[in-house]
């Protein structure tokens, strides 16, 4: 193989530079324009692309590796060396990073009110910028995910954007008004199949003034068979109609039987939850997974067999370190198989890159099989 004849640049060692190991697709999109890098001081930096998120890890090469703008040529036209690099910077898919819009959103809840609460301060950001209002533009820019992933969880966690910034609706206010929307739907008789936005709001504007139109919307597309991202159209539309699913209401007066008595003994949880879901729909605890889990309550007077009980359980009542977090749930019941769990460890996975709920109950957990065969998890000693 013939050689080819190098040349060290007189600007040699001045310039810095990085290099991204990349897929073809990854490549492809950033050529586009379409990604961003995000992080604050003391973040892990971030590539987010418009739906996907990855974390940028260094990594040593084995070799030094010299950089040469442009093509090497003839044998005849020495090669010039610019730079050389031995570290990249390594791509690894990662879950949206949602502590800090969880963080922004606690501080900006929105109860039917305006209650001319501060914006957010430098600290509430990161430090490394000045309070601001919680618009999409904020948002996209500080928060560690894609704008598709954004937009998911502003639906998840119950956001609205009013006047222009996004707020958090209180859950108080959101079962009201999800509460008025059920019964106002059976008062009228409205199919149940076409429930027409524009009746719904007009009709809570009359009754209502206080529910702001966008959480009434919130709430009757949260109860829809396909609930609408926060960006689309569709999540401002005031002409469309939805078709209720019914599984969802069974869930939202589960979850409201929850939060009017925290632990239920499970016999009288499942009796006075059939009383107020839709007619025909089969209930079941895995219906409130990650709201309600079902602990060995003891044993009664004369009563050899253990009772259960249902317990009402959201994430964002534990601790958020991933130790911490374990020690709190195995407090709340012994034993847990990997699906009752998982639920419990997303948010942790944001600080566990590139790891499985299951790699980390391995590692800070005993597994073990029940006597039915299943893998369950129990609390080291």
């Amino acid at each position: 193989m013939a050689g080819v004849a190098l040349r060290f640049a007189a600007s040699f060692g001045e310039e810095r530079y990085a290099l991204l190991e990349l897929d073809d697709g990854l490549l492809e999109t950033i050529l586009a324009g379409g990604v961003t890098v995000k992080g604050e001081d003391g973040d892990e930096a971030c590539l987010c692309t418009p739906t996907c998120t990855y974390v940028m890890r260094m990594a040593e090469s084995s070799n030094t590796q010299y950089l040469l703008p442009g093509t090497v040529g003839a044998d005849d036209v020495p090669g010039v060396v610019a730079a050389s690099v031995a570290t990249y910077f390594e791509l690894k898919p990662t879950v949206p990073r949602l502590v800090k819009l969880r963080r922004l959103l606690s501080k900006r809840k929105y109860d039917g009110f305006d209650d001319a609460a501060a914006p957010n301060s430098a600290a509430d950001w990161g430090g490394a910028q000045d309070a601001k209002r919680l618009t999409t533009d904020a948002l996209r820019s500080a928060v560690q995910c894609s704008d598709a992933q954004l937009d998911e969880a502003l639906v998840a966690m119950h956001a609205v954007e009013l006047q222009g910034e996004w707020r958090l609706l209180g859950i108080t206010y959101r079962h009201q008004i999800t509460e008025y929307v059920l019964k106002l739907i059976e008062l009228h008789g409205w199919e149940r199949e076409r429930v027409r936005v524009a009746d719904v709001l007009e009709q809570s504007a009359a009754d209502f003034p206080d529910f702001a139109p966008q959480a009434v919307r919130h709430c009757l597309y949260a109860l829809d068979t396909v609930s609408p991202p926060a960006s689309t159209a569709r999540a401002l539309d005031a002409e469309g109609s939805v078709t209720l699913d019914e599984r969802k209401v069974a869930v939202f007066h589960g979850e409201n039987m929850l939060r009017e008595q925290k632990r239920w003994r499970s016999d009288d949880f499942f009796a006075g939850w059939r009383a107020v879901a839709p007619e025909g729909v089969e209930l079941e605890l895995s219906m409130l997974r990650g709201i309600a889990v079902e602990v060995d309550g003891g044993t009664e007077q004369g009563d050899k067999q253990q009772l259960k009980h249902v317990q009402w359980l959201p994430p964002d009542s534990l601790p958020t370190g991933t130790k911490q977090r374990l020690t709190s749930l195995f407090n709340v019941k012994p034993v847990w198989t990997l699906d009752e769990m998982s639920v419990y460890l997303d948010d942790v996975l944001e600080h566990e890159v590139g790891r499985t709920a299951e790699q980390i109950l391995i590692q800070h957990a005993c597994q073990m099989k029940a006597a039915n065969g299943e893998t369950v998890f129990q609390q080291r000693v």
